[in-house]
């Protein structure tokens, strides 16, 4: 996902000030986003998104794919957790009708992951 923010910003020729004015997301964040030290929201994956011109949907399976290769383990067992999931869900890899129902449970997982941690 950094490397998809940082070269849509050089594409539109915008310094990262430039770019944190656009989108009202502090500049020390934006590079932080561009160099992997930090995951943005939803939301400014968003806002991103729509100033540097990046397909939402590229953009977003990329977010995503950070968030859980960082939050979660995702070992043997928790990839077979995730499969049956789907599979409980009806959700086929790979087809396009399910993806809000994968994002759906992707967010299940996340609110999971913070109820668990305020937990500890």
């Amino acid at each position: 996902m950094k490397d998809i923010l940082k070269q849509a910003r050089l594409d539109q020729k915008l310094s990262t000030r430039k770019l944190a004015e656009l989108s009202k997301i502090d500049q020390a964040l934006v590079s932080k986003f561009e160099n992997g030290f930090r995951i943005p929201t939803k939301k400014q994956v968003q806002t991103l998104a729509q100033i540097l011109e990046i397909d939402l949907k590229k953009l977003l399976v990329a977010w995503y794919k950070v968030k859980l290769d960082k939050n979660f383990d995702l070992n043997p067992f928790a990839i077979q957790a995730i499969t049956e999931i789907l599979q409980e869900k009806g959700i086929e890899v790979g087809n396009d009708k399910k993806e809000n129902q994968i994002t759906e449970i992707l967010d299940e997982l996340e609110i999971l992951k913070q109820k668990l941690t305020s937990l500890k």
